[in-house]
């Protein structure tokens, strides 16, 4: 077919034009992050969950990366103090509490420091949580806990690929065993000593710092500093102690669990919880009802070895110590039934000290009592 030079002209022009139309068309938006995306969703979550107007405390992200865990936590104060459902405490604030703890925002804290952390900001509610690999991406785990009665308000899951953001900060904040490994493997450098050098008198060396003596270790069936024996050990010393010590028999008593058969809510079985179970049940008895000369508030008020943090065990904590102590004939423990702080379906728990069974029964028996104390 013929094309005059009119419609070339105006096939020219048509096409111009929609060059130009493409050109000038609007760009598309930058993807947004899937770790932005997933900060921002707990953020909701926990605007959901947590009642308005409470003061938090975005306490520390458990990771491999303490760079990854500034990041997320920052991110969830920014977004708390711009949503305004709660207020939340600075981050300025929480350095001078980390130094004194000795944690780090990176690393774990377990329940108790939180709870301790909490009541000295006169927050009502701590947010804490871990990011972890998870094949190749990660998963995010976001927990907040009531301050007052350590009770779960809502706890945030959610798997997430390796976003550009994580690669970026896992690399700049990760271990610090390449940096190590590349110093040890560059070469010495020599100096040359130029004679003007070599004839200076040599100026005294500064006197070595000495060095900070290390800690004491323990052993199962050690005598604590308290006077008592090493019944635990967990390895580390996350929430400020490592160690169970068990007072000795000079400090045992026995008691009953409540006088008036009061029910304290909230008491935990589990290793580490013992010392707040205690302060729960004489926390409850002041309060409520005037009960005295329990076995609770007897640990507690207990002075023995120059120490006054002594209170009553766990459950899991009193079978520790009957089979690391009383198994091990250590303690002069009785073959008899000893009371622990943890209340099982309103009934008191104990073990028997003679055959290891443990039960519940009536908050009113009077059952022996060892006191514990952490370090």
């Amino acid at each position: 077919m013929k094309i005059t030079k009119k419609a070339l002209a105006v096939l020219v022009i048509i096409t111009l034009l929609m060059i130009a139309g493409s050109c000038g068309s609007k760009p598309s938006a930058p993807k947004v992050d899937d770790l932005d995306t997933a900060i921002r969703d707990t953020s909701d979550y926990l605007n959901s969950k947590i009642p308005k107007g409470n003061k938090i405390v975005i306490l520390n992200i458990q990771s491999s990366s303490p760079n990854l865990s500034d990041y997320i936590i920052d991110e969830l104060i920014a977004n708390a103090v711009n949503d305004s459902i709660f207020s939340v405490v600075d981050r300025q604030q929480l350095d001078a509490i980390r130094a004194e703890q000795n944690f780090q925002f990176s690393g774990e804290v377990d329940d108790n420091s939180a709870m301790e952390i909490g009541k000295f900001f006169g927050a009502q509610t701590i947010v804490s949580g871990a990011v972890s690999s998870l094949g190749d991406g990660y998963r995010i785990r976001i927990r907040a806990l009531e301050v007052q009665t350590a009770q779960v308000q809502g706890q945030y899951n959610r798997n997430i690929a390796a976003s550009p953001i994580i690669t970026d900060l896992v690399k700049s904040g990760g271990s610090t065993a390449g940096t190590a490994t590349a110093a040890a493997s560059r070469p010495a450098q020599t100096t040359q000593t130029t004679p003007a050098q070599a004839s200076a008198p040599a100026t005294p060396a500064a006197p070595a710092t000495p060095a900070t003596p290390p800690a004491q270790v323990y052993k199962i069936g050690d005598t604590g500093p308290a006077g008592g024996l090493i019944f635990y050990d967990k390895g580390n010393t996350s929430g400020g102690w490592r160690y169970l010590e068990a007072a000795p028999v000079e400090a045992e008593f026995q008691a009953v669990w409540s006088v008036r058969d009061t029910v304290v809510e909230n008491t935990q079985p589990t290793i580490g919880s013992g010392r707040r179970n205690t302060q729960l049940i004489v926390e409850k008895f002041r309060q409520t009802s005037g009960e005295w000369d329990t076995a609770a508030q007897k640990a507690d008020d207990l002075v023995f070895g120059g120490f006054d943090d002594w209170f009553l065990p766990s459950k899991a904590e009193l079978d520790q110590m009957y089979g690391n102590l009383k198994r091990r004939n250590l303690g002069d423990f009785k073959n008899a039934n000893y009371s622990c702080s943890t209340l099982i379906d309103r009934a008191a728990q104990y073990q028997h000290f003679e055959s290891g069974n443990m039960g519940g029964a009536s908050k009113t028996n009077r059952w022996y009592v060892r006191p514990i104390r952490q370090f």
